[in-house]
């Protein structure tokens, strides 16, 4: 018994840290990547969507394999054959569509929808932000100087006027497992499952056959 109580114990302290362990997610223009880091667990880098470079993966920082993407003509074949039109539509799609259909579910889903968007940007928080900006005019670079230096925004916002003609961004995010969690507990049971289920009884499929006839 005491060693299932602490087996147990060792299982919840693992789960307590990875739900409240944060994802820090950090965009550097100087390097031209883009980091997702996890604990020292996972860490994947991939280069800007404007720049070249090679993605990387670390598992416990030893290199994982990354799959090369497909070349352009399996690419093409591949997108020719998904975009053909099914033979049948699904279900799930027509039980969508009349969904949306209905004025009250529409409302309701756009209600909680709204407070998922509040709740999930709420589970984001800036850790750190600088950028260096640099006009092409040196006068306005000396203007924008005097007026961040009086301001003193430009401290507080991590903002500095670079003369060197060098702009450059740097901004590190902290993703929170447990909010974004916590924000779909509070929007699941909010959705209207009641005109749902209305919905899917009045669907052709389901009624019974004796009442189809």
């Amino acid at each position: 018994m005491e060693i299932f109580l602490i087996a147990l114990c060792a299982v919840a302290f693992l789960l307590a840290i990875v739900v409240f362990s944060p994802v820090v997610i950090t965009l550097d223009s100087r390097s031209r990547q883009l980091r997702f880091r996890w604990l020292c667990v996972l860490e994947f880098l991939m280069p800007l969507p404007w720049t070249a470079g090679e993605k990387r993966l670390y598992f416990f920082r030893r290199p994982v394999p990354v799959r090369e993407r497909q070349p352009a003509g399996v690419r093409e074949k591949a997108a020719a054959q998904a975009s053909q039109p099914p033979k049948k539509r699904r279900g799930w799609g027509r039980f969508l569509l009349r969904c949306l259909g209905d004025s009250a579910i529409r409302r309701a889903l756009a209600r909680q929808l709204a407070k998922l968007v509040r709740r999930i940007s709420r589970s984001v928080d800036l850790a750190r932000s600088a950028s260096d900006v640099s006009l092409p005019d040196p006068a306005l670079n000396g203007m924008l100087a005097g007026a961040l230096a009086a301001s003193n925004w430009g401290r507080r916002s991590g903002i500095r006027v670079n003369f060197a003609g060098e702009n450059s961004l740097f901004i590190e995010l902290r993703f929170h497992p447990h909010r974004i969690f916590k924000a779909f507990l509070f929007f699941l049971p909010g959705l209207p499952y009641r005109a749902m289920f209305k919905v899917w009884r009045a669907m052709p499929a389901v009624r019974p056959q004796s009442a189809v006839h």
